[in-house]
């Protein structure tokens, strides 16, 4: 058994993190299914990666890009590419430019996640999560795969919880 000290305790809990999800049950109204940026943001709330109300759409900027050159262009693009059509869309709305780091930060999220992957080595190409090598062709793989992991941890959570309350008979 370890024991800690009241002041200046150390939690060893941190490192048994593996990944960390929120995932919102929303209401899904129709109106935006054919609206682009509603959408995205919709689904950027519904997974956790902003909060309702975040004024910040650099993470929905990275997402929009991802979407076009993965469904419109069916390339795989680098942070470079993303970074081009970010700015251009940001220009054609009046809002300011990002940078390449503020990019490569959201991609770095979006991968620590699980939504995307990036191709080995440096200046590689990012894509959708195709989990256990599912085919290219369903464009939602990357739910199933965040989904599998949630039910994984379910099943943790319920086991650590029976031997729990039996500990407390």
């Amino acid at each position: 058994m370890i024991m800690y000290k009241r002041y200046g305790m150390k939690h060893p809990e941190g490192k048994l993190v593996r990944k960390e999800w929120t995932i919102r049950l929303m209401n899904l109204p129709p109106e935006i299914l054919s609206r682009k940026r509603q959408l995205l943001r919709w689904v950027a709330i519904a997974l956790g990666l902003i909060t309702p109300g975040d004024e910040r759409a650099g993470i929905i900027d990275v997402l929009d890009a991802l979407f076009h050159y993965s469904y419109s262009k069916d390339v795989e693009p680098t942070a470079e590419d993303i970074l081009l059509y970010v700015n251009m869309r940001r220009k054609e709305r009046g809002e300011k430019p990002v940078v390449l780091e503020a990019v490569r930060y959201h991609l770095r999220r979006l991968e620590g996640v699980g939504i995307v992957e990036k191709t080995k080595g440096r200046g590689g190409t990012y894509r959708f999560t195709r989990a256990l090598q599912s085919s290219g062709s369903d464009p939602a793989a990357f739910v199933d795969h965040i989904f599998d992991q949630l039910a994984a941890s379910r099943d943790v959570v319920k086991k650590a919880v029976v031997s729990l309350t039996s500990l407390y008979r």
